[in-house]
């Protein structure tokens, strides 16, 4: 989201009661110092991208805050609390799913294992296993991508060519595993787990199953 659009959305957001705020533009262009123009196009484009419904009312406008807001706004202060955080490592939720059974393939290629065996010091079990993030924990999704890790470059083997992905380190009930963070990916929130065993016959796990994942912060 555009900084000016979400600062903009911050104020407005400011006093609501449930959700909804009357606003009067010329008031809330002095109140923000910038032209009523700006204002009413920083409204199309927050109605237009799902974050705000409005209504003409003979007071001004009544503008309803969408879920899509909340959500934006819990991401923010998430973000805020990981900034501001002293601790190494953050700890989220996801629910098993299974996937499209390519993890095997790709997590299999030398270029890929080789980074995984230097960087997670262990050889993955040829697959992952993979969790999509509860709501509780899905405005976690930006933080997750941009905790450190090791980023391994995209390369060719067998003349095909095998796009870059991000190496977190991680545990789960108590053991070591791997986050591999796909450049490109199919899916929306989700982590995909890696570990030198076949987590879900050692754990007797099932899709559909809540599992919580501690994420490793490196320096």
């Amino acid at each position: 989201m555009r900084p000016v659009l979400l600062e903009f959305l911050k104020n407005i957001s400011l006093n609501h009661k449930g959700g909804k705020k009357i606003l009067n533009t010329a008031e809330l262009a002095k109140d923000l110092n910038i032209s009523q123009q700006s204002v009413s196009r920083y409204l199309i484009n927050l109605e237009t991208e799902g974050y705000i419904v409005r209504r003409r009312i003979s007071r001004g406008e009544e503008v309803t805050l969408t879920q899509k807001t909340f959500d934006e706004l819990k991401s923010q202060l998430n973000t805020i609390q990981y900034i501001l955080s002293s601790t190494k490592e953050i700890i989220v939720e996801g629910t098993l799913f299974t996937g499209l059974g390519e993890g095997s393939y790709y997590i299999s290629r030398d270029g890929y294992v080789m980074k995984i065996k230097e960087y997670l010091k262990f050889e993955p079990f040829p697959g992952t296993m993979n969790l999509r993030l509860t709501d509780d924990f899905s405005s976690f999704s930006p933080i997750v991508n941009n905790i450190p890790g090791l980023e391994v470059e995209p390369f060719e083997q067998d003349g095909r060519k095998f796009g870059a992905i991000k190496l977190l380190k991680a545990e789960m009930f108590d053991t070591k595993v791997g986050i591999v963070l796909p450049e490109r990916t199919h899916y929306d929130k989700v982590l995909e787990i890696i570990s030198p065993n076949n987590l879900r016959k050692r754990f007797n796990l099932k899709d559909g199953d809540k599992i919580r994942i501690t994420i490793h912060k490196e320096e």
